[in-house]
């Protein structure tokens, strides 16, 4: 069974220099996080602005703090059909690889385009598009051996545990990864626990061994199929039935990121989250 770390996503707290952020976080009782520069860090528009110095200021709050990055995110489009754009969205991924690496993150991460970006684009073209993109980024994460992890999510191009493996076996990258948020994975339509259990038996059997990360929030659903977000509490989510798949994976360590933390929130959150980590 992995030994669960609880963290949060950092532009969850707000825009700071690095040890300002990384400080809140670890003040609020979080061990890690997911860190996006362009989200979190104060004065940061572009990853042009990501500089060495930055950089090292970060790895000076890592060490400062003893908050981990778990995952870096990369908000990045990989998933547009439209090339030049997709290339340009792909160098943004490639050019933070070395960043990940002198960070000593967990893996990489990015989601992979919501379909409302592109009217028209059928979810087969997004893929399409996803796995060229994925074809330019894992080899250059291989070579510097760092991971990369792509996010399923109920309205993206990859958006069910059927298309998450097929991106995993079209690439065959062993640098690979998946981030898992449970609640990505579901909509009014499969809701019902039975429902989710079907969806959990698939992610832990088809490509569990491959989770580098696990999100985890509150989530509904109004009348009208509308995603609502919630307190953990309130939460459709079937939290218990996600992470009796998770405590059978063969990972060593998994972080568990709360995302749409509230800082004021925090000890309650963490003590939610971690009555699932033992069953």
């Amino acid at each position: 069974m992995p030994a669960f770390i609880t963290g949060a996503r950092g532009h969850d707290f707000g825009r700071f220099d690095p040890e300002g952020l990384f400080t809140a976080i670890g003040q609020a009782g979080f061990a890690c996080t997911q860190l996006a520069y362009t989200k979190a860090i104060a004065g940061v528009k572009s990853y042009a602005d990501v500089t060495p110095e930055l950089v090292a200021a970060t790895k000076a709050a890592v060490e400062k703090t003893g908050v981990s990055v778990a995952v870096y995110g990369t908000y990045v489009e990989l998933s547009l059909v439209d090339e030049a754009q997709r290339r340009a969205e792909t160098a943004k991924a490639i050019s933070q690889i070395g960043n990940a690496k002198f960070l000593a993150a967990g893996c990489m991460g990015s989601e992979t385009t919501k379909m409302e970006k592109q009217p028209g684009v059928t979810r087969k073209e997004a893929q399409e598009a996803l796995l060229r993109s994925l074809g330019e980024i894992m080899p250059a994460c291989e070579e510097a051996g760092v991971l990369f992890g792509v996010e399923c999510v109920y309205y993206h191009a990859m958006n069910d545990p059927e298309a998450v493996k097929m991106v995993l076996d079209t690439i065959a990258s062993p640098n690979l990864r998946v981030i898992c948020d449970l609640a990505n994975y579901i909509g009014p339509e499969n809701a019902s626990v039975d429902a989710q259990r079907r969806i959990w038996d698939k992610v832990g059997s088809w490509y569990g061994d491959k989770i580098a990360a696990v999100h985890f929030k509150g989530q509904a659903f109004a009348p009208d199929g509308m995603h609502l977000c919630t307190s953990l509490e309130d939460s459709v989510i079937d939290y218990a039935g996600g992470f009796a798949m998770l405590r059978q994976l063969p990972q060593r360590t998994l972080p568990v990121l709360r995302e749409e933390a509230v800082p004021a929130r925090a000890a309650s959150d963490i003590a939610f989250m971690e009555q699932f980590y033992q069953g």
